[in-house]
């Protein structure tokens, strides 16, 4: 009742933050979308009542929106999505993390509709394959920010198109994408160079060559997450040498680490060295 009111007396509303309000249901968000069309953002995170009705309202009525959370909206289908992509032309920010029966038909058809999308959160959603991400890269080459947190099914060939058509990437989570390879991380540090946050926990085929590259090329590096990687030593090394303004650093569970000190959470280099010169007293970093 209180969105529904909210919805009557103050149409002027531009964005709306609902995350874990798990007691609204349609009835709401169709009545925000029938009064406040002026709405750009909007954030429904974990609002389990919520299905495509209420997403399909929002894209034929607020057609200027650019920020949508729907992130553990379980009900929501393809059915939504494509109709923010026809509707919603200007979207710049999607959050559909865990919205598990979303498919390749919803993200080729945002990468047609919404190329100036910039943020793509896809974790937890299992049935996106590699036709989404080329597709992605290929049309939105502004992509800043993207999530594939747990999208097993990605391959190498995900990887290697979004790094060389959307270079001005910042954000990567790769987080239990376990077919991700070398292939891929080289040719992130080779194509984006800007590179901010990276997150590999959970990449077997990750060893050393790829942390190396990524610490000479992407130097502006300022979270790194290499937990449950097959790197070794050297890699830490190349990191405490080039990546001089890393803030957080994860290496949890990497056994080809000679240390225990090593397989830790940093919260800088500095403290990461210091580690490092008590192992190999002799290194020059």
């Amino acid at each position: 009742a209180s969105i529904i009111s909210i919805s009557t007396h103050c149409t002027g509303l531009h964005s709306l933050y609902l995350v874990n309000c798990r007691q609204i249901t349609d009835a709401s968000i169709i009545s925000i979308s029938t009064y406040c069309t002026g709405l750009q953002s909007l954030n429904l995170g974990w609002c389990t009542q919520i299905t495509d009705a209420s997403i399909i309202s929002i894209s034929t009525h607020c057609t200027g929106l650019h920020s949508l959370y729907l992130a553990n909206c379980h009900q929501i289908t393809d059915a939504s999505i494509i109709s923010i992509s026809t509707y919603c032309t200007g979207l710049r920010i999607l959050d559909l993390h865990s919205c598990n029966q979303i498919t390749d038909a919803s993200i080729i058809s945002i990468s047609t509709y919404c190329t100036g999308l910039h943020s793509l959160y896809l974790g937890n959603c299992h049935q996106i394959t590699d036709a989404s991400i080329i597709s992605i890269s290929s049309h939105c080459i502004g992509l800043q920010s993207l999530n594939l947190y747990r999208c097993y099914q990605l391959t190498d060939d995900s990887i290697l198109s979004i790094s060389t058509l959307c270079t001005g990437l910042q954000s990567l989570n790769l987080e239990d994408c376990s077919q991700i390879t070398d292939t891929s991380i080289i040719s992130i540090s080779t194509h984006c160079t800007g590179l901010k946050s990276l997150y590999l926990d959970g990449c077997h085929y990750i060893t050393d060559v790829s942390i190396i590259s990524i610490s000479e090329n992407c130097t502006g590096l300022d979270r790194l997450d290499v937990s449950c990687t097959n790197i070794t030593d050297e890699s830490l090394i190349a990191i405490a040498k080039n990546c001089t303004g890393l803030q957080h650093l994860s290496t949890d569970r990497c056994n080809g680490l000679s240390s225990d000190e090593l397989r830790h959470r940093f919260n800088s280099v500095s403290e990461l060295r210091a580690i490092l010169l008590s192992i190999y007293p002799s290194l020059l970093i």
